[in-house]
């Protein structure tokens, strides 16, 4: 368990989540992942399962190319090569989908559409880390067959596609909507139109059959959370990219309205849609951070305090830095589907299945999706604008070409790396006692935004400022009993309920 007021730096969280990544994957298998983790009930073990690839694949791969530009590329030669070879094999078939090559006893091998966004990440990752070819062709070949299955009705014939041809026309209209994000990526990427024409065709699907005009979930989009935040985030970024302020407008709403009841103020997001008990997940409190990053940058900027809560408090909480209640396996061999050997190791860095405080369950494509969250945020941290401007938008330490900006617990610095026309400041609406200077000289505050102009070069800007102590109820959707929070401003530093396997929160009253 982490200390909840020691200094934030993400780049620590990415690089342990990139160890996890080297570390959860079968060696002996081109570094196939390991989809399915048992970290509770004697033996202990992780799994080979359909999952592994391309989803998990794609997920490794999209998270290694997202944290490059922070962290860069771990020195693993194997590991990378082992992932590039097996997502190029997923997506050799002339269909254009990418397929899983394992079945299962009761099927073969099949291209779940759930797993084609997976898919054209991953492929994307392998032409900006390696410039190879074959990912261009392999993600342009996907693309088209995304378009053309797609064209009659907005989305997907079936769940799947198998030798036999398309299966279980049950399929919830996410599936397809939860792709434009990269879609836009491969469009950026790639410079073809398609991937931006089949991001729009799945948006305004989204609106017309999956979310009714308040923001509230229709029984179309299905009970997938995780398939839903990603469809929300993608909103949200199509409405930066094409300017269409209705995407911007009905991302709020449904970030606002529909993931209410699924989502708690810490940050925790439950894994289905249904007022039952069940797991949260760490890939839907990552696309909400992705997605209230992006609504900040759209101009509504209290999304960022939104980012900024569920980051701290639940995604980097819901990292396994510490395994020892973890009890490892002795005398037991690996076998070709599953290891059982140096547990506790292949999972530490892992982003969990989580209840509100407490650890679930674990699947090694959580890791992924958490990582993407976590860039996302390092992203945002500071944004420049087209006239030079500079704004500082989480109150995370990072350093940039323009500041350098180094955040404690009650105060912020910012240190000008270069002349800055005006430099803005976002102040959270829970500060007290705020006070603000320029080299030792104080300056006035606003409500919402510090704002300085003519900042020189080596200007230091400092804010200090108070964090109060205050309680707070809730409830988690399917939990009976609610839980205390005890809060630091922003910041949870107790809380009921402490789960028996990994406490996310030191307990409100520490039994004696």
């Amino acid at each position: 368990m982490k200390n909840p007021m020691e200094p934030i730096d993400l780049r620590e969280s990415a690089l342990l989540g990139i160890e996890h990544i080297c570390h959860s994957v079968d060696r002996e298998r081109d570094c196939r992942p390991y989809f399915r983790f048992n970290l509770i009930s004697p033996p202990i073990w992780s799994q080979h399962e359909a999952a592994d690839t391309p989803h998990t694949v794609g997920r490794f791969l999209h998270a290694l190319n997202v944290c490059h530009g922070m962290v860069g590329l771990p020195d693993d030669t194997e590991l990378l090569e082992g992932l590039r070879k097996q997502i190029l094999a997923s997506c050799d078939h002339s269909d254009g989908f990418a397929w899983d090559d394992m079945g299962s006893d009761s099927s073969p091998p099949l291209a779940y559409m759930h797993h084609q966004r997976e898919a054209l990440l991953a492929l994307i990752a392998v032409w900006r880390i390696w410039g190879d070819p074959q990912a261009e062709q392999y993600a342009k070949a996907l693309v088209a067959a995304m378009e053309k299955t797609t064209r009659a009705t907005g989305t997907y014939p079936g769940r799947c596609l198998g030798p036999e041809g398309w299966q279980d026309e049950n399929i919830a209209t996410t599936t397809s909507e939860r792709a434009i994000g990269a879609l836009i990526a491969y469009s950026h990427t790639f410079d073809d139109s398609l991937g931006i024409d089949l991001a729009l065709r799945f948006a305004r699907h989204a609106l017309a059959v999956s979310f009714r005009e308040n923001g509230e979930l229709t029984p179309d989009c299905g009970t997938h959370i995780h398939s839903i935040t990603g469809t929300i985030a993608s909103l949200a970024e199509l409405g930066l990219v094409t300017g269409e302020r209705e995407f911007t407008t009905r991302a709020r709403l449904i970030f606002d309205v529909g993931m209410l009841p699924y989502r708690t103020s810490t940050g925790w997001v439950k894994e289905s849609a249904n007022a039952k008990y069940g797991r949260g997940e760490a890939n839907c409190t990552s696309d909400l951070i992705e997605a209230a990053c992006l609504l900040g940058a759209s101009g509504y900027t209290s999304y960022f305090e939104d980012a900024e809560r569920m980051l701290c408090n639940h995604l980097l909480a819901s990292q396994m830095d510490d395994l020892s209640w973890v009890t490892e396996n002795e005398g037991m061999a690996n076998t070709e589907t599953r290891a059982y050997e140096g547990l506790r190791r292949r999972a530490r860095g892992a982003f969990c299945f989580g209840e509100p405080n407490g650890f679930h369950s674990y699947n090694s494509d959580l890791t992924g999706a958490a990582l993407q969250g976590i860039a996302a945020a390092w992203e945002h941290i500071i944004t420049c604008e087209d006239n030079g401007n500079v704004r500082v938008n989480l109150l995370l330490s990072r350093e940039h070409e323009a500041v350098n900006v180094i955040s404690s617990g009650t105060n912020l610095v910012v240190e000008a790396k270069r002349p800055i026309e005006m430099l803005s400041i976002r102040i959270p609406p829970w500060c007290e006692s705020l006070r603000a200077t320029v080299d030792g000289n104080v300056i006035p505050t606003t409500r919402y935004h510090l704002k300085v102009d003519q900042v020189r070069e080596g200007a230091q800007v400092r804010m200090t400022f108070n964090r109060p102590q205050f309680l707070t109820q809730e409830r988690a959707v399917g939990y009976e009993n609610p839980y205390r929070i005890q809060w630091s401003g922003n910041r949870v530093t107790a809380m009921d309920g402490a789960g028996q396997h990994m406490a996310l929160y030191p307990a409100l009253y520490p039994a004696d």
